[in-house]
């Protein structure tokens, strides 16, 4: 492993993949109103060279007839002019979407086949709160699998063969973990900006080691026969002799562990299509998200209460008609949603460790990440410390936290390296 490749990570591919249905207004919203101010921190990150180093693509979906009658899918390619991303951003808004599960296979789809460059580093965000067609949501309209016939398992394995990382930012709502990826579960649009830019930071550092060290890793696996988790340890430690740093993101989990849960994600890694899957996986009873989260929502739930009972709102001048619907369709998690509180670092993006330049306030704590584990409640220091654990208990108030930080490498991360060479080498 310690074959030098002098190619750098220079040059970056990002795609939005962005759920247009009803209950999207606020991610629409503020991923067109933060667009800018993403790929300038991407920038000002130090990993690219120039601007036009970074492309950024843009896919809208909604779903598919009957269900929706609108669109499946919009796709407006790749531009280094992020002023025309903004523009293509201001034209979505969010309306429809049928029954529960949404085109995420059609929009997907769209992404892997989009013109990437051969040398950047690939990344899908999807922004939605719904799982693809055919994984056995409750009201799926189409229980066999998406009608366009596209498998998630595929598309998601097709991707990693192509060197492109899938980043899902899931707001809130009860749909299976459908495929081990990075994911992160958002309950507030405010999170999204720090996400896409922590993520898209995070996987420039993963894509430049894979470039150094793949072809060893992948020679490894592949020809020698060695198992994963037994390379990934060894190159963790060789990264961690030389002191190699990355950036690193976590958005604190409101799911909780469950042994049928992990069954579940074990069977989506490992079941070559959806079909496979169905019939192996187990029901999740109860609630799946954590005592922390669901008090919250509890409090929340109790104030909104009293505020919609004071006199101005019994007021007999106030009618049903005046109070205005919420866009949300049905089905979908009610509006109320916890605050976002951002405990980072944005040294990085060129501002002041005393303020945010999204206006949040900062401070530095202890980081650490437990890879495609942190939408699983996976994220632990040492044995059984969280990553939050560090947060002054007077301050743990129950609101979500996101962190950014460049740390040493951990072994999630070198665990991710392996599997990407991997499965790039595979495809070669």
């Amino acid at each position: 492993m310690d074959e030098d490749m002098s190619m750098d990570a220079s040059s970056g591919d990002l795609v939005f993949v962005q759920d247009c249905t009803g209950s999207q207004g606020t991610y629409i919203s503020s991923a067109t109103k933060n667009i800018e101010a993403i790929c300038a921190h991407i920038f000002e990150s130090g990993r690219l060279q120039s601007a036009e180093d970074l492309r950024v693509g843009l896919v809208a979906f909604r779903d598919h007839p009957p269900q929706d009658h609108t669109y499946i899918t919009k796709n407006f390619g790749f531009s280094s002019d992020i002023s025309q991303v903004h523009k293509h951003l201001s034209t979505l808004y969010a309306s429809g979407g049928g029954d529960g599960p949404e085109a995420v296979t059609a929009a997907l789809a769209e992404a892997l086949n989009m013109e990437w460059r051969e040398y950047a580093s690939k990344m899908v965000v999807l922004i939605a709160d719904a799982p693809p067609h055919g994984i056995g949501e409750y009201g799926d309209g189409f229980d066999d699998g998406s009608p366009d016939g596209h498998d998630p398992l595929q598309l998601a394995r097709a991707m990693a063969q192509k060197g492109i990382t899938l980043a899902i930012l899931r707001r809130l709502r009860a749909c299976a973990q459908w495929i081990l990826r990075l994911m992160l579960p958002l309950t507030t649009a405010d999170l999204l900006t720090h996400a896409i830019v922590g993520s898209v930071l995070e996987n420039l550092d993963m894509e430049r080691l894979v470039r150094e060290v793949g072809a060893a890793v992948a020679q490894r696996i592949l020809g020698n026969n060695e198992s994963v988790d037994d390379v990934a340890r060894e190159l963790h430690e060789k990264l961690l002799l030389r002191n190699e740093s990355t950036k690193k993101v976590v958005i604190e989990s409101i799911y909780k562990e469950s042994a049928e849960a992990k069954h579940n994600v074990a069977v989506f890694t490992q079941a070559p299509t959806l079909e496979d899957a169905r019939p192996l996986l187990k029901r999740v009873h109860g609630t799946r998200f954590t005592e922390k989260y669901l008090q919250m929502r509890h409090n929340l739930s109790r104030s909104s209460y009293t505020s919609y009972s004071s006199p101005s709102y019994s007021s007999p001048s106030i009618t049903r008609a005046s109070v205005p619907s919420s866009p949300i369709k049905s089905g979908a998690v009610p509006p109320a949603s916890p605050p976002r509180k951002v405990v980072t670092d944005f040294a990085a993006f060129g501002a002041p460790k005393s303020a945010s330049v999204f206006g949040t306030a900062v401070a530095s704590t202890p980081f650490s990440l437990a890879g495609g584990k942190a939408a699983f409640g996976g994220m632990r220091i040492g044995a059984g410390r969280s990553a939050f654990d560090d947060e002054d208990e007077d301050e743990d108030d129950g609101r979500q936290k996101i962190e950014l930080r460049e740390d040493s490498i951990s072994l999630d991360q070198a665990r991710r390296i392996a599997m990407q060479s991997a499965w790039r080498s595979a495809r070669a």
